[in-house]
């Protein structure tokens, strides 16, 4: 009688079960745009125009090719993508910028920059901040401290190597005792042959 009642219930519970509730997605703080965040870039440190003569432009990943597929022209600019030697060897007379692949924060993100003009090379380190809408304005660039900085001291090997003194041991007075292997076999006689 109980087990009837027991499995009464479970299929009462199982009745009352309804389908699992619908959450809808969330809205994410910011989208990642790394064409927006560049051409901001471009539009206010280097003042990039459509009507400026053409120069190319060097994407540069960390440790993989970073291709953010972005439409120069559309965004008003007169700048050709290059990677590789054949890119490079194609556009040699040509003004260059590069831009390191951004490193986002709380605050926006960070963009390693250089422009190269004929012989002379500026490097920049600039800070991109979100405005309203998904635009990116720029609130600052300035000299890249990874560049302008002294690099740090390197460890000595004396930090890394212990002391050449051997270990004092914890009990002085007892000496160690000899290892001693047990017989594998333990009906055998000591040191008989198997």
């Amino acid at each position: 009688m109980n087990r009837l009642f027991l499995a009464a219930g479970l299929l009462v519970l199982a009745g009352c079960e309804s389908a699992p509730e619908a959450v809808p997605p969330k809205e994410a703080a910011f989208v990642t745009d790394d064409c927006a965040l560049i051409s901001a870039i471009g539009r206010e440190q280097y003042k990039l125009s459509a009507d400026d003569p053409q120069m190319t432009i060097t994407l540069n990943g960390e440790d993989a090719p970073w291709r953010p597929g972005c439409d120069w022209r559309a965004a008003g600019f007169n700048l050709v993508e290059i990677s590789g030697p054949e890119g490079e060897t194609a556009t040699a007379g040509m003004n260059r910028l590069t831009f390191h692949r951004p490193r986002y924060d709380a605050e926006g993100a960070l963009v390693r920059t250089a422009a190269k003009t004929g012989d002379q090379t500026t490097n920049a380190l600039c800070r991109v901040t979100r405005a309203g809408g998904g635009n990116w304005t720029l609130a600052s660039c300035g000299p890249d401290p990874k560049l302008t900085q002294p690099r740090a001291a390197a460890p000595s090997p004396s930090d890394q190597t212990p002391d050449s003194r051997l270990p004092v041991p914890l009990n002085p007075d007892v000496s160690p005792r000899d290892a001693v292997i047990p017989d594998p076999d333990p009906g055998a006689s000591p040191g008989g042959n198997n």
